[in-house]
């Protein structure tokens, strides 16, 4: 049995922080030698240094399998060799400690609302799983239930008196429409059940609504040092126009806000848009925009868009088709985050013979795994210095 602090790993039921054996700061050098290793076509590459996690507490977000059997519900994991056989996980030590307590009233909500837990194997049943967010500095919550079918809605609506008197933070809760059996836990549809769609959310000194279905960080605090990092390296740069690809809830914008006279958001959530551009009006930032276009497909939508300086923080696939745009426009500075190493080193290779490492640094979005986030700032080199280059 292993001995550390938490219980799940020490008897083998949960192996999802696979470092968490390792000492932290061994645990941090391996990632610095991981990005060292995946660009070596930067041969001067210097990294700043690193920002540390703390070791507990630190997820604001919860994302749980349901399982078992609805007078025995299973929130956690799927089981190993029967995926049925779920593995309970509701005292997680890295979730924020306002999420746990949430997970663990559940059971009981489950049992008294007939919430069916769905069986995978039968193709039966209904909850399959359970999403959580806790947003610490404006002490909100949401909550959503995603389901196959709409058959117990309106017993989760009933539930919610229950539920939000026992938790005052919870403000938004709703209902993900997941039919399909297969091992993707999110569907395409939310049903909102709460007057409230959203939740406040601060990281920083920048607020903004976060809706359910909206990509967010998971690790609230090293968002917030991500953020600000990147806030820093733009007024550097001192850019007339910015373009945020993948903008989501428009985080990268708003902390931007104060640097540059224009900027717009690109998103392809609809919704997430609409929130941003709710957001950006409610602060008075009549100059960041967004628009719901698809980042990788914007290449003809935007030709009269020239951007000086380009945030990017694409999914883990990494830039795809809107390279295109970025080779195309060849702005003078891009900042690019990534949660992939492997795609950040294959776009980066791609876009250094026209672009130098200026800085890049390392944020232990996702401390006790072999996962990071990278910020990498790029600048445009003169075209006379890329010329005598290819001599």
């Amino acid at each position: 049995m292993s001995d550390t602090f938490c219980t799940y790993y020490n008897r083998e039921i949960c192996h999802s922080c696979e470092t968490l054996e390792q000492d932290y700061s061994q645990q941090i050098e391996t990632k610095e030698q991981t990005i060292r290793d995946a660009l070596p076509f930067f041969p001067d590459l210097k990294l700043e240094p690193s920002c540390r996690s703390a070791q507990q507490g630190f997820r604001n977000r919860a994302k749980m399998y349901v399982t078992g059997l609805v007078d025995a519900p299973v929130i956690g994991l799927w089981g190993e060799t029967n995926l049925d056989d779920g593995r309970e996980l509701i005292n997680c030590p890295i979730h924020h400690p306002k999420l746990n307590p949430l997970l663990q009233a559940m059971p009981a909500l489950i049992q008294q609302f007939q919430l069916i837990p769905y069986r995978i194997q039968a193709r039966q049943g209904e909850l399959k799983g359970l999403i959580a967010f806790y947003s610490p500095l404006t002490d909100q919550m949401y909550l959503r239930f995603v389901l196959r079918s709409q058959e117990c809605v309106s017993r989760i609506i009933k539930s919610l008196p229950t539920l939000q008197n026992q938790f005052p933070q919870l403000v938004c809760v709703s209902v993900n429409i997941q039919p399909i059996p297969h091992a993707i836990l999110e569907g395409p549809r939310e049903i909102l059940l709460t007057p409230k769609t959203y939740i406040d959310h601060q990281v920083g000194p920048v607020r903004f609504r976060l809706a359910p279905q909206a990509f967010v960080q998971t690790h609230f605090e090293m968002a917030a040092l991500l953020y600000q990092t990147a806030t820093r390296w733009i007024q550097e740069a001192k850019p007339s126009k910015v373009l945020d690809l993948f903008s989501g809830q428009g985080a990268f914008s708003f902390f931007a806000a104060q640097s540059a006279p224009e900027i717009l958001g690109i998103e392809i959530n609809p919704e997430a848009v609409a929130t941003a551009q709710q957001s950006a009006l409610e602060q008075g930032y009549t100059h960041l925009k967004f628009k719901a276009l698809d980042a990788g497909k914007i290449a003809d939508e935007l030709h009269s868009y020239q951007p000086d300086l380009i945030i990017a923080n694409p999914p883990r696939r990494g830039l795809g088709s809107s390279l295109t745009l970025i080779q195309k426009q060849k702005p003078q500075h891009l900042i690019y985050s990534s949660c992939s190493i492997e795609t950040l080193a294959m776009d980066l290779k791609a876009l250094s013979e026209d672009y130098s490492l200026k800085r890049i640094q390392l944020f232990d979005m996702f401390p006790h795994t072999g996962h990071f986030e990278t910020l990498v700032w790029l600048k445009l080199v003169p075209h006379s210095v890329r010329s005598l280059g290819s001599l």
